[in-house]
């Protein structure tokens, strides 16, 4: 009892932390550039294209606050956006983004502004860390496990220079190799590096040791959507799980068209994911899609390939026939996760009693190659009709098979949803989680990753996973999540309590 409650405490503690951060006693100082390489680095910039603005988050964060703080439209060098103040170090950017014409007269007057300053000292800080060793010693391990597998877990860390909470997914290398599992891992890395989509899990960083291979992810503490469905579960005395309420519609599609747009991305970079279901979706703390979990993806950009793989239940019948595909098989799964989400059952399911092993997964694949779906929650005739066209049998004919997810915004399903909003990441989720609610097991139920006996990482295995074949830095999200969070932290800019004052606060870009 004492236990559950030092748990529960320890839980609603670290709840506070992710909201807040690293601390500034356990934050290390960043490293800014001496006077001489911050004159480089703004003479370097100083004849930037317009295209900076878009490719890099930072530009366009600290462009928008300038803008803002003085009134100017990006869009229009005499024009004057609506509401442009900053309260309390909240801003919102509602003018148009530069054009070559704007770009010529504004951006000589930004490169005089402590925002220019400030970008290029972060540009240089950029630099040294892509420069340097990408180790441990870059994190702030709170030594909280968020999840465990077969050959690893998922730990909290934080970095030191920015304060911001992630997901450390550490691989033992000894264990991976005796579950065969180092191509896996391989093509795991390649597409976290490849894609990036405010819909899948990002990347930060890649880094080794001699123990293990690491992904450092964005950290999703909302909890996967299985554990969603669980939670809404009106539950008995006893803690026994009643009746499936079901979630309201507009919550569905949300879901649904964010999974959709997830895949979408997957498939652009040259990939099939293979393993859509709810435990693999995981939300933030605002109740924002992230698909996760990429060791069973597969490339698919030289051409169509076959193998089976991910969940039996949520196979297309060319994946269980063993024929050859590209993106299908993730439409088809996508169906089969809106009627798990609809109704927290399978479509496709032996409907014989009493078969186990063997036979009962052979039941469960001919039920899925039949494509007869289980109707019988009441459901409404636009999602039946969703469900029978994602989970159609015939490629040709299978929705979203053609032209992707464009496909599933023109479906009736969708008439009236703003995609628009959705794309912009403008669209609230109707769905919020708990920030006290941590799904995370504790520390005491991940035993440690031992080394198996006679399994060794030998010169073969080092030479897949060289330095510069594995460490990664991802520059998008340091110049934007990681770096434009610390600037809301130490309240760097004019207006939230730096140089301008003010209180802290956050911003929108827009």
């Amino acid at each position: 009892m004492l236990d559950d409650i030092g748990e529960t405490l320890g839980d609603l503690g670290l709840a506070a932390q992710i909201q807040g951060g690293l601390n500034k006693a356990q934050a290390k100082p960043i490293k800014f550039p001496d006077p001489p390489t911050l004159d480089a680095k703004k003479s370097a910039l100083n004849g930037s294209a317009v295209a900076l603005y878009e490719d890099s988050p930072l530009t366009k964060y600290l462009m928008q606050h300038w803008a803002v703080t003085t009134g100017v439209d990006l869009g229009d060098a005499g024009a004057t956006p609506s509401e442009p103040n900053v309260t309390n170090g909240d801003f919102v950017y509602r003018g148009a983004a530069p054009t070559d014409a704007s770009w010529g007269a504004l951006w000589p007057k930004f490169t005089e502004t402590e925002q220019y300053t400030l970008l290029c000292k972060y540009k240089c800080a950029y630099d040294t860390t892509a420069s340097g060793e990408l180790s441990n010693s870059l994190f702030y391990d709170q030594e909280r496990p968020l999840g465990r597998g077969a050959f690893g877990a998922v730990w909290l860390v934080f970095k030191r220079d920015s304060g911001v909470p992630m997901a450390a997914k550490r691989m033992r290398k000894t264990l991976a190799k005796q579950n065969k599992m180092l191509s896996d891992i391989k093509i795991e890395r390649e597409v976290l590096s490849t894609i990036n989509s405010r819909f899948t899990i990002g990347l930060y960083y890649a880094i080794q040791d001699d123990k293990d291979l690491q992904c450092v992810l964005q950290l999703a503490p909302g909890g996967d959507l299985e554990y969603m469905m669980n939670f809404i579960t009106p539950k008995d005395k006893n803690e026994k799980a009643l009746d499936y309420p079901g979630m309201s519609e507009d919550r569905l599609k949300f879901f649904i068209a964010s999974m959709a747009l997830g895949l979408d991305a997957i498939h652009k970079g040259g990939y099939v994911y293979r393993d859509l279901k709810p435990q693999n979706v995981l939300l933030d703390l605002d109740g924002q899609v992230r698909i996760s979990d990429m060791g069973l993806a597969a490339v698919i950009k030289n051409g169509p390939i076959k193998g089976k793989s991910g969940t039996r239940g949520y196979w297309s019948p060319e994946t269980i026939k063993k024929e050859k595909y590209t993106s299908e098989p993730d439409w088809w799964s996508l169906g089969v996760t809106a009627y798990v989400l609809f109704s927290h059952k399978m479509p496709f399911y032996s409907k014989e009693s009493g078969l186990e092993g063997e036979e009962k997964d052979k039941a469960v694949d001919e039920a899925s190659c039949s494509g007869e779906i289980d109707f019988k929650r009441d459901e409404p005739d636009n999602f039946k009709k969703l469900v029978t066209d994602l989970c159609t049998i015939d490629t040709a004919s299978r929705l979203c098979c053609k032209d992707g997810a464009s496909e599933l915004e023109a479906h009736p399903y969708f008439a009236g949803f703003d995609w628009a909003a959705l794309k912009a990441g403008q669209f609230q989720s109707p769905y919020v989680p708990n920030p006290n609610d941590i799904n995370a097991p504790s520390k005491k139920e991940i035993p440690p990753f031992l080394d198996p006996e006679g399994v060794v990482w030998e010169d073969a295995e080092k030479s897949q996973f060289t330095k510069d074949s594995w460490d990664y830095i991802n520059p998008k999200m340091w110049e934007g999540d990681e770096m434009i969070t610390r600037i809301k932290k130490f309240k760097e800019l004019p207006g939230m309590g730096g140089v301008g004052g003010g209180g802290g606060g956050c911003c929108m870009i827009q």
